[in-house]
């Protein structure tokens, strides 16, 4: 052993004098210069690839069978119970069924070439877990090929280790349909983790006759989906009650437009259960004067909400508003205040809700509320003429169900103290429930915590619900890494969650504002943000919403301001906390907001925007006469530690808590707290799985242990740097 180690290095003390004589780059070797050495690894890589892939290819190609499962054998009675179209006209259609740890996909293709599947955290194919099957012509066998997008450029490579299993395959005139599986988790470094958090799913075809190659393109209007969702079941005998706007038109002028509509519970002679509720979306762009049904034509649409209104002696009144057509939101009566509690809470690409079979939400006169309010929420950036008649169907049953649910709202409160800044990758922001809240609304043996739907808008990146208990921080209630705003569906908690008296809800949003050049403001615009949770629970108590806010004093110090031109720092508190957030300032303060020429038509339910354009500031000099917003556009956002300082003050400072009731009264009095102190879980990830990377090795090099490796590696080096020394 000894002898053989000073072979070694004496070889390569050898090998370094000789080679240290030569300074020319032989073809090998990298070049000295970085953009170069980039550019050489580079293609390398993709050298090294395109030899593996056409390898692997040629070798299924010239199968004339394949190894697979027979259909019929292998859970050919498989419920497939999920099914998505991939494309607006159907023409790819994927199914698939899941168990703790495998998948098993069913893909249906109008193509009689190739098909392909892709799963990834971002919207393209670089670097995404791609399968790419088919269905020989000649021999009509099915094969199913594992294959990885370049992280430098869309195009798809064969994988070392294959991971997908084939099933079956077949085609018809038409269509190709392959059905295969694979782990959950695979241990493959190429291979995408399927997890509970929103993957999307991109789809390839390639033309008749395209049997065995890899696509170069994958389509990048990618579809967000989660895998891992258990399937709504919605129960048998069910009744539905559509709850719609009826012929509004939408003006071009409105890029953001809220519409308040009260309607009335259907008449039932007992105590009924809401169960379930999808959504009923009608807008129709409205071309020389009339109505089109267009073909895949985007509604507007942003966001629905439906609350319960709490009793009123004026019932007249009320039947009055739910004949009428309904108000925009800045102008609907105060009355309206009193519906605050949300009974189905629908947004952008959910399919809506069935509850689970021992739950539902109390209906009717005889066991729930008599009135209800729709509130829609549209997003016409695009700013066209649309009529619109959209809504939510309300599934219901006499059958009740064991426990009265209901649906509480929980984040930060929705107002122009939210604010994100540009240029951040992950800026966070956060909303409480507090303890004191719970503590007066909760039973005392706790509720059930059943699913959560989380919302927010467009920068948002993850979005989690945390639990706090004492000074201890449980595991995450719900939780997104890779939100997606096309895609908001409810998730259900595995298990259900208790939640006690005294406990803590936290919502926590991070976003990415790199793209943006000012900063968010918080608000209902689609160019706006929110941070929310709407968490349904049993069994049903007083409670309808627990917000909270950075308080005025604190927000506006944040940014360095001390004072405001005749507004004292506790008018705009009353202005934001005690008449709403989307009212206009009294008439005895409009004279010294500065006007502002581009008007509030874009905004449309500003929550304070509007306010904070109007804004002139006194204190300090530096910023003298700058209205708020302009200051907050000014600021040297590209400086991180001013940014950092900003998240740290805004996320652990103080926060003013709103606990309300489903009778619009307070559960505890307006309060300024500071931020709870707890032991933060680290790694929250319950489903996660040892594949123990301990180092970085090629796939095709078989991994031996014990002294024959070393034998062989020694004597490798050994008769390398011999052989160059001879040959030099």
């Amino acid at each position: 052993m000894k002898l053989q180690s000073i072979l070694i290095l004496s070889a390569f003390f050898l090998c370094d004098a000789k080679l240290s004589r030569k300074q020319l780059i032989r073809a090998n070797e990298l070049p000295s210069n970085l953009t170069q050495n980039s550019q050489a690894v580079r293609l390398l890589q993709e050298e090294r690839s395109s030899k593996s892939t056409k390898r692997i290819v040629d070798q299924y190609r010239t199968r004339h069978r394949r190894e697979s499962f027979d259909a019929k054998s292998y859970e050919s009675g498989l419920l497939w119970s999920h099914a998505e179209r991939l494309d607006e006209n159907g023409d790819v259609i994927l199914r698939w069924v899941y168990t703790d740890s495998s998948i098993t996909f069913r893909l249906e293709a109008k193509t009689l070439g190739y098909v392909g599947l892709g799963f990834n955290s971002a919207r393209n194919m670089r670097g995404a877990d791609l399968v790419v099957a088919w269905v020989d012509d000649r021999h009509l066998n099915a094969q199913v090929l594992d294959c990885h997008g370049l992280t430098f450029e869309d195009r798809a490579v064969a994988d070392e280790i294959q991971n997908y299993e084939l099933i079956t395959g077949y085609q018809n005139a038409t269509h190709t349909t392959i059905e295969f599986r694979r782990l959950l988790l695979t241990c493959d470094r190429q291979d995408f983790v399927i997890g509970e958090d929103t993957t999307q799913v991109l789809w390839a075809m390639g033309p008749d006759g395209s049997d065995g190659d890899l696509p170069r393109h994958f389509n990048v209007v990618s579809r967000p989906l989660r895998l891992l969702q258990p399937p709504s079941k919605p129960a048998n005998k069910l009744m539905h009650w559509d709850v719609r706007i009826s012929n509004l038109t939408i003006p071009h002028v409105m890029a953001t437009l809220f519409w308040c509509k009260v309607f009335k519970a259907p008449e039932v002679p007992t105590k009924h259960h809401i169960v379930g509720y999808e959504p009923l979306i009608d807008s129709r762009p409205i071309r020389n004067g009339r109505p089109i049904l267009e073909k895949n034509n985007l509604s507007p649409v942003h966001h629905m909400v439906l609350y319960e209104c709490a009793e009123d002696n004026d019932r007249k009144q009320w039947n009055e508003w739910a004949e009428g057509d309904g108000f925009f939101g800045p102008t609907r009566p105060g009355e309206f205040g009193l519906c605050v509690t949300p009974i189905a809470a629908w947004a952008m690409g959910s399919k809506g809700e069935f509850l689970p079979e021992n739950v539902g939400i109390p209906l009717g006169e005889k066991g729930g509320v008599s009135f209800y309010m729709l509130e829609v929420h549209y997003d016409n950036q695009a700013l066209h003429d649309v009529l619109d008649n959209s809504g939510i169907r309300v599934h219901y049953t006499s059958a009740l169900r064991a426990h009265d649910a209901a649906l509480l709202g929980t984040g930060v409160g929705v107002s122009a103290l939210h604010v994100v800044p540009p240029k951040q990758r992950a800026y966070r922001t956060v909303g409480i429930c507090s303890s004191d809240c719970t503590n007066n609304t909760m039973p005392e043996e706790g509720i059930n915590i059943v699913s959560v739907l989380l919302h927010a808008h467009g920068a948002a990146r993850k979005i989690s619900l945390k639990h706090v208990r004492g000074n201890e921080e449980l595991p995450r209630i719900s939780q997104e890494n890779t939100y997606d705003a096309r895609y908001q569906q409810s998730r259900i908690v595995p298990g259900g969650r208790k939640f006690f008296q005294g406990d803590i809800l936290i919502t926590e949003c991070t976003y990415d504002s790199t793209s943006r050049d000012k900063p968010i403001i918080g608000g209902y615009s689609a160019t706006q943000e929110m941070c929310l949770s709407f968490v349904l629970y049993y069994p049903r108590t007083e409670l309808a919403g627990c917000y909270s806010n950075t308080p005025v004093v604190e927000f506006f110090e944040t940014f360095g301001v001390k004072e405001f031109y005749g507004l004292s720092m506790l008018h705009l508190e009353k202005i934001f906390f005690m008449t709403g957030f989307d009212v206009l300032p009294p008439e005895s303060i409009l004279p010294h907001l500065r006007h502002n020429d581009q008007g509030p038509v874009r905004e449309g339910d500003d929550q304070g925007v509007g306010l904070m354009k109007g804004l002139v500031i006194k204190e300090p000099l530096e910023f003298h006469n700058k209205t708020f917003m302009d200051h907050l556009n000014e600021m040297p956002w590209s400086e991180p530690l001013l940014t950092e300082q900003i998240e740290k003050k805004l996320y652990s400072g103080f926060h003013m808590t709103f606990c309300k009731k489903r009778d619009d009264s307070w559960g505890t009095p307006i309060q300024i707290e500071e931020f709870p102190i707890f032991n933060e879980i680290r790694n929250n990830d319950v489903a996660e799985k040892s594949c123990n990377y301990k180092s970085v090795r090629l796939p095709s090099i078989t991994n031996t242990t014990g002294s024959s490796t070393t034998h062989y590696l020694s004597s490798a080096i050994l008769a390398l740097c011999l052989f160059i020394t001879i040959a030099r």
